[in-house]
């Protein structure tokens, strides 16, 4: 008993003069900060935040953590700190505001992630207490929580108020547009678009998405030769031309062009795109032999169906059984197979592909690779730091940060796979009823129903998706069983319908 009583009196004693002694920290990691010491500060902040002499001090301790991780470039270890000051929201918070305009900047320069932004501030707060600086970041927030909810109305309100010369302002007009052409307004939808390609500091990636937009709009409302034309300014190095190149081939099936729509399926089944996801090539090109009547052609086209998405089918099948409610593993199966290291799973390799660019896959990427890169240059402050527990906390942080990029990304792209499973489960039907129709003789009917609206055929598109004027010197070279890459994207096909023959033998 008396061994006992000495020990709590020891540790009492440690602990209270470690306490006493913390007391003086705030003023000094103030100092600290103020010569631009912000390594010192952050420890020194760290301790008069985790031993403050008063509840004030802890509030402007965690705030002077926050700055001084931000000053050093840990930006997502900042974050945690601002997180913690905007999550208790604005009333009788000091620091609201100015903790706003951090995770505003910071997340200008890396992506925070949207989920954690929008748990942030699902509270509405009166806009008085959102400073200017961060308004864009505040309200753009605000607009994608609401629309990811389907709810455009609130979601366009808080858009509009995304100010001029925010980094979030090109973003917000690119939702407006979605949210316009959703809506039936299509010429407003047009305008918000154009006025996103107007900016001179849009992404690349955000510069060919409204490209595609515009393509898709006017797809929408029938106008497809401008659809075919703004499809043809996705240029060829994009990750997004072999989407423009699909969706231009039903743009060009619905006036006609026939020839067209077949040279960029020729396309899209090369070689050099083995492994992209699109099973409906297979059904468009059917279609497509069908309105001409080369029913050997739509045969072959169903048969090539089968024996490339059969074996994806039955393999896709197994690997969902798999990995059902292990979305950290789906995720390092993704992984794997990006970096070349899967020797499993061949026959989904198309599926694997597709979900590796994804949004979900590339944000929880650079969420992985800035965290790695922030642990690399937090390991050169560990020996200032040691007597603290600031570094084992911020590690932690963010190797909490990498697995819950894992696991909320393996989550989503699990609900993708599996869609995409019933996806190929709905085309093997289309492709059954395609072949049953032909069988039973009903060609007529199946061909009325491929041509529910199809518009005149008058403007020339000769190769590719350029429109090309009559009279224009053209050199053609027959497909002789070898593609070539330059060539790719511009395979146009040279037959004639069959149906006046069929017509007339009848």
């Amino acid at each position: 008993m008396k061994r006992l009583f000495i020990n709590l009196i020891v540790a009492c004693s440690t602990f209270c003069f470690v306490g006493s002694s913390l007391y003086a920290n705030y003023v000094q990691a103030q100092a600290a900060k103020a010569k631009g010491d912000f390594v010192s500060s952050s420890a020194l902040f760290y301790k008069s935040y985790v031993f403050p002499k008063n509840k004030s001090e802890k509030v402007k301790s965690e705030f002077g953590l926050a700055e001084s991780l931000h000053k050093l470039g840990l930006l997502y270890s900042a974050s945690k700190y601002y997180s913690g000051i905007v999550s208790r929201g604005p009333n009788g918070n000091p620091f609201y505001r100015s903790a706003l305009d951090g995770l505003g900047d910071i997340n200008s320069t890396v992506n925070l992630g949207q989920a954690h932004i929008v748990k942030l501030l699902k509270k509405d707060v009166n806009s008085a207490y959102i400073p200017n600086s961060a308004r864009g970041f505040y309200f753009y927030y605000q607009g994608v929580e609401a629309y990811t909810a389907d709810k455009y109305a609130q979601a366009a309100k808080n858009f509009t108020k995304v100010p001029s010369g925010s980094p979030y302002f090109y973003k917000a007009m690119f939702h407006m547009g979605v949210i316009a052409n959703l809506s039936g307004r299509q010429s407003k939808a047009l305008s918000y678009f154009e006025r996103v390609l107007s900016a001179g500091s849009i992404s690349r990636e955000m510069r060919e998405a409204a490209i595609l937009n515009i393509a898709r709009v006017y797809y929408e409302s029938r106008q497809y030769e401008k659809a075919i034309r703004y499809y043809g300014k996705i240029p060829r190095d994009s990750d997004s031309w072999l989407e423009a190149l699909w969706e231009a081939s039903w743009a060009f099936f619905l006036i006609k062009k026939h020839n067209n729509t077949l040279g960029n399926i020729h396309t899209i089944h090369s070689p050099f795109f083995i492994n992209r996801f699109f099973p409906e090539t297979y059904i468009l090109q059917a279609i497509t032999f069908l309105k001409l009547c080369m029913y050997d052609e739509v045969k072959a086209s169903l048969r090539g169906s089968r024996d490339r998405y059969k074996p994806v089918f039955a393999e896709l099948k197994s690997l969902l059984s798999k990995y059902k409610g292990r979305p950290k593993d789906f995720f390092k199966l993704l992984y794997d197979y990006k970096t070349g290291q899967l020797n499993s799973y061949k026959n989904v390799a198309s599926i694997l592909d597709n979900l590796s660019r994804t949004d979900a896959y590339k944000e929880a990427m650079d969420t992985i690779r800035f965290s790695d890169k922030e642990l690399a240059r937090l390991s050169t402050f560990s020996n200032k730091w040691k007597t603290t527990g600031i570094y084992k906390e911020v590690k932690g942080f963010l190797n909490s940060k990498k697995s819950l990029a894992r696991k909320d990304a393996g989550t989503r792209l699990y609900k993708v796979a599996r869609s995409q499973y019933s996806y190929l489960d709905e085309l093997s039907g289309q492709t059954a009823m395609i072949q049953a129709e032909m069988l039973e003789g009903k060609i007529n009917v199946l061909r009325g129903r491929a041509n529910i609206k199809q518009a005149s055929s008058k403007t020339k598109f000769v190769g590719g998706m350029q429109e090309l004027s009559v009279g224009m010197n053209l050199e053609y070279w027959p497909f002789e069983g070898e593609y070539w890459e330059d060539e790719l994207g511009g395979y146009v096909y040279n037959v004639e319908s069959k149906c006046k023959a069929e017509k007339q033998v009848r």
